[in-house]
């Protein structure tokens, strides 16, 4: 008996559908024959009555009939629409929808329920400015307020991917706030964070809440992504899917992964040509390959990489996605006054972008601008301290600290960051840096041959190179202090011509 309520539940629209249709069939059917003998025989002598019209009983069989074809096809849909549920949870499409509901205000203090409401639109205004999600509106998500939900109901209510929830709690004088980030398809918590502040200026924390849970859920939510599309047969993948695919070299900076990601990203663009997402991570990721130098020809990689980025910004000259990948890349090629440009108004766009801020220090600091330049990667910090991105923040940071010739805080930095992803072999050139600055000669050319394992390439004219490339005085500081304690053997690099 449960299992039959549970089906009529589940089914209740369907059911309702039916029942509506039988009765507007026997309505009709009723009205007719009422009429027809309500009619002047003499009116009708010309025309033969239908037979189903004379006897009360065909009606009913008739009625009867229509019921069961109704039911039939309704069961054959709801079959239909079970397997298609159970394909959408091996798929990924589209860019992640996010529903934040109201903070459940658990005080006790009708007082706070302003601030728990103002945190929710702030949080709502923050997420909407992010270009890699949709975010359903204040109007829709207040409709639960105070109700108390199944967050898969509300998923399919709302239709998103990604349902955010919490409380909030006064306690003396301090301010408790819980959020949750769940994802509607299996109920799944993927994120937590609990957020205890004091109360003395309200307004500034209710910014600093703010900015916590709309920075960090844009993490979290961009790594849940990644993590399903990773997950999903790439036959079940659209051009958003693949697009999140190919950029798994965000959290793991390497050789075979973004050989691995640029086909994808190719995919992604043909299957829709102007999809500005695909065309900025397809340039994101050519550009990294050839600054990273990667690259089997990297003049035509960083050609192809403006051409696309130009592209994209031209198809939305305020997206922030493709402000920041057009000024990273020029960042990482030689243009840093161009980069400055392009990443002052991505943040101007979304303040709170920690790639964008990261990003624009790093492209002061290529510019000689070192001092300018560490307050914004500092904030990117800040802002995103759980960043997949961690590793990039930090090694930016080491370099501008060498730059000011504050080593031992850089080395400190170098070593925050190859903590969060060892793989990437500038990290390990910049602890050298730091360690030489310090006259650690020892501990530099240990984190050199490091650089060497993580990169077969690595030598001291690949860092000539790139240092020629990236900065505006050609590198001048740091091979001041490697070139004359740099290894023998790592002078050229062995492989270079496999």
């Amino acid at each position: 008996m449960t299992n039959l309520f549970n089906w009529l539940a589940e089914h209740e629209s369907g059911i309702s559908a039916i029942a509506a249709l039988i009765a507007i069939i026997a309505g009709i059917a009723v009205v007719t024959r009422l009429v027809w003998t309500r009619m002047p025989g003499e009116g009708l002598s010309h025309l033969k009555r239908p037979a189903f019209l004379s006897d009360w009983r065909n009606i009913g069989l008739i009625c009867l009939a229509v019921f069961g074809l109704l039911l039939l096809s309704i069961l054959t849909l709801s079959n239909g629409d079970s397997n298609r549920s159970g394909e959408a949870s091996s798929d990924i499409s589209g860019k992640p929808s996010v529903a934040v509901l109201p903070l459940n205000n658990i005080s006790g203090d009708p007082e706070q329920e302003y601030l728990a409401d103002g945190i929710t639109e702030d949080v709502i205004t923050l997420l909407s400015r992010n270009p890699r999600f949709f975010v359903i509106a204040r109007n829709s998500s207040f409709t639960y307020k105070s109700k108390a939900v199944d967050i898969r109901q509300v998923g399919q209510e709302l239709g998103v991917r990604y349902v955010v929830e919490g409380s909030l709690r006064k306690m003396g004088e301090r301010l408790r706030v819980t959020v949750q980030l769940i994802d509607t398809s299996n109920g799944q918590h993927l994120w937590a964070e609990q957020y205890d502040r004091p109360l003395a200026e309200i307004f500034a924390l209710q910014d600093d809440i703010t900015n916590g849970i709309a920075v960090t859920l844009g993490d979290e939510i961009w790594s849940a992504e990644i993590s399903r599309a990773n997950s999903t047969p790439p036959k079940n993948l659209d051009a958003w899917g693949l697009v999140m695919r190919g950029s798994r070299s965000y959290a793991r900076f390497n050789r075979k992964l973004l050989t691995e990601e640029i086909p994808l990203l190719r995919e992604a663009l043909s299957l829709n040509p102007n999809y500005v997402p695909a065309k900025a991570e397809l340039a994101r990721a050519l550009c990294y390959r050839a600054a990273g130098f990667y690259s089997e020809d990297s003049v035509r990689d960083i050609a192809e990489a403006y051409t696309l980025g130009q592209q994209a910004l031209e198809s939305a000259p305020n997206d922030p996605l493709a402000l920041f990948v057009l000024g990273s890349c020029y960042g990482y090629t030689g243009r840093p006054r161009e980069a400055i440009r392009l990443l002052e108004k991505a943040i101007s766009k979304q303040p709170n972008y920690a790639l964008a801020s990261a990003a624009l220090g790093q492209a002061l600091t290529f510019d000689q601008q070192p001092a300018r330049g560490l307050p914004y990667i500092e904030q990117a910090l800040l802002l995103s301290p759980k960043s997949p991105q961690i590793f990039h923040f930090e090694a930016y940071r080491t370099g501008t600290l060498c730059e000011l010739g504050r080593y031992a805080e850089a080395e400190q930095a170098a070593l925050n960051g190859l903590k969060s992803y060892d793989g990437y072999y500038w990290n390990w050139l910049q602890l050298a840096w730091a360690r030489a600055g310090l006259g650690d000669i020892e501990g530099a050319q240990q984190a050199l041959y490091n650089a060497k394992k993580a990169e077969p390439r690595f030598s001291l004219t690949l860092v000539k190179e790139s240092a020629a490339i990236l900065f505006k005085n050609k590198g001048k500081n740091l091979m001041a202090l490697l070139e004359p304690i740099w290894p023998e053997d790592l002078l050229t690099a062995k492989t270079e011509n496999n």
